[in-house]
């Protein structure tokens, strides 16, 4: 996930813009990054830091969502079943519920998304 707007003010980015020199947060001039550190990102920094940097910690932010909104969507289909990849009904480290990859192969095809990205890793 590439970040293209000033955190502050949602302006396009120049390439060389700009950001906060401990996670990386991206602005479009030095007048919106004193903002920002002066509404609430002095306390967000560090955070943001240990989550890999802005990038990394806005794109595990979305993963979240997403998988959050599928497990929901998906939540009547897959009571009661496990994941074919972990036999579990619920991730063990995650603790996320299942989607539905695919109707084609019953309920072989439920797995837990952190369950198809390591595979997906290993493959």
């Amino acid at each position: 996930m590439i970040l293209t707007n000033c955190a502050a003010c949602a302006a396009p980015l120049a390439h060389d813009a700009p950001r906060c020199i401990r996670c990386h947060t991206r602005y479009c001039n030095k007048t919106c990054q004193h903002d920002h550190w002066r509404r609430g990102h002095k306390q967000m920094c560090k955070k943001i830091h240990r989550g890999g940097n802005a990038e990394q910690y806005h794109a595990n932010k979305k993963y979240k969502e997403a998988v959050a909104v599928a497990v929901e969507a998906c939540a009547d289909d897959t009571k009661g079943q496990t994941c074919f990849i972990c036999t579990q009904a619920l991730h063990w480290k995650t603790k996320e519920g299942l989607v539905r990859g695919c109707s084609c192969r019953g309920t072989a095809g439920l797995a837990h998304v952190s369950c198809l990205v390591e595979q997906a890793k290993i493959l």
